[in-house]
């Protein structure tokens, strides 16, 4: 996988929309199986559009639960800019499903150009109307 953020649909019910989230730096790999709610995904898109709307701008969103009592993995997504010109990057911390693998996790970041998370935000949106496919936020070079 190229740097950056994938997130795949990868199975279909009445009560969840079950998504693979991975990501990855230059150095870094992690994924994580989350059970999401049938409108998650406009949700976070919701909750990240218009970043960043100055330097300070700063977002958080998680998929999942450290809650061992749930099935599937746990992902945070904390967006920020990366200095004062407001250059855009997303830490991502991930933690695999207990229940379905021996306990892992990662955290790292990496940067991403604005007009790429347009194009995430409208995939993102379009994902969750079809229910296939995936959306991807490419790293910035």
């Amino acid at each position: 996988m190229a740097p950056g953020l994938e997130i795949r649909v990868v199975d279909v019910d009445d009560d969840y929309l079950g998504i693979n989230i991975a990501a990855s730096s230059e150095r870094f790999f992690g994924s994580a199986r989350i059970y999401a709610g049938l409108t998650q995904l406009s949700e976070f898109a919701g909750a990240i559009a218009g970043f960043p709307s100055s330097a300070n701008d700063r977002r958080l969103y998680e998929f999942g639960t450290r809650d061992p009592g749930y099935a599937g993995g746990f992902v945070q997504l904390a967006f920020h800019c990366q200095d004062g010109a407001g250059h855009a990057a997303v830490t991502v911390a991930i933690e695999d499903d207990a229940q379905l693998h021996a306990k892992a996790s990662a955290t790292f970041s990496f940067p991403f150009e604005a007009a790429e998370l347009d194009r995430f935000l409208a995939t993102l949106r379009k994902l969750e109307r079809t229910k296939d496919g995936h959306a991807t936020l490419v790293a910035a070079v």
